[in-house]
């Protein structure tokens, strides 16, 4: 059965306070995104070896890499990187990227994290066929680093990229076919991009899923934005329905907290809290009701 985890600077952008939150909430594993402010695959070795030892010290694994590698960055050299968007991420060029990804994958490895999280690319137009085909040569590369670390990559559904959707996710993984490369499914993503049945790629996610982000999302044209984040349970994704589906396919990766919002008092605990509150009381449920 799948095990949840949090994504660090989800639950405060103190490494302590997170660390000291996660194991508070029961959980064996976290997700690394960003420490001191600086993105995971940009720390130095003394960085990660500090980190290590608080990692220790809390007796908590790393599920994954959470890092923002080929999102802000050009499929083409030729086409510009976009300021700086509100979700924190490196910049640079497609050889920029490709040297944090191994940094990030060499971090993978000191801290036995079995996942990188990557994306595919800052769009700059429609996904067509030949966009497809040119982010599969775009990573190539990145998947034969990552055989060769021995750190699989995990795409995720981001909103900024070419392969935002589920079924735009799950027919680029069909298109490479790689052990080494696998989708992190984020189902608000597709939400806020637009695809209106979030569920039905599925079937076809499924044999490529290796990792998962939760959130909740609500669309609305009065909100700023059109959309709002909301804890797990009040919103549109039917948290429920996935998590059941999940558990009847034998799913036995990690589904990661992303609350993306702050609570009402401003601070992202009590955001992250609620959230956990929603999910853990529906994998509660699905874990009594499993027979294994």
């Amino acid at each position: 059965m799948f095990q949840l985890s949090a994504i660090n600077n989800e639950l405060s952008p103190d490494l302590g306070k997170a660390l000291t939150i996660t194991k508070d909430l029961g959980l064996n594993a976290i997700e690394i995104h960003m420490v001191d402010g600086i993105h995971i695959e940009r720390l130095n070795a003394s960085a990660v070896q500090t980190l290590k030892k608080s990692l220790d010290h809390h007796d908590l694994q790393v599920c994954c890499i959470a890092s923002t590698i080929f999102l802000r960055c050009p499929l083409e050299e030729k086409d510009p990187i976009p300021d700086p968007i509100a979700y924190p991420s490196i910049g640079g060029s497609y050889s920029e990227h490709l040297q944090a990804l191994e940094r990030a994958l060499s971090v993978a490895r000191e801290l036995g994290a079995p996942q990188v999280r990557i994306f595919g690319f800052m769009r700059h137009g429609p996904t067509t066929d030949q966009i497809y085909q040119r982010i599969a040569e775009r990573l190539d590369h990145p998947m034969r680093m990552a055989q060769a670390s021995g750190v699989r990559l995990v795409l995720e559904t981001c909103p900024h990229t070419y392969l935002d959707w589920g079924a735009r996710a799950a027919h680029f993984a069909n298109l490479v076919d790689s052990p080494w490369l696998q989708i992190l499914w984020d189902p608000a993503g597709p939400v806020r991009s637009g695809e209106q049945d979030y569920m039905a790629p599925y079937p076809q996610l499924r044999p490529y899923l290796g990792h998962m982000h939760a959130k909740d999302i609500l669309l609305d044209p009065e909100l700023e934005g059109g959309r709002a984040y909301v804890p797990i349970g009040q919103g549109m994704i039917q948290w429920p329905r996935i998590l059941q589906q999940l558990t009847e396919d034998g799913y036995e990766g990690w589904v990661s907290l992303e609350p993306h919002h702050l609570g009402p008092d401003g601070e992202l605990e009590s955001s992250a809290r609620a959230s956990f509150q929603g999910l853990d009381q529906i994998f509660r449920s699905l874990r009594t009701s499993d027979p294994s």
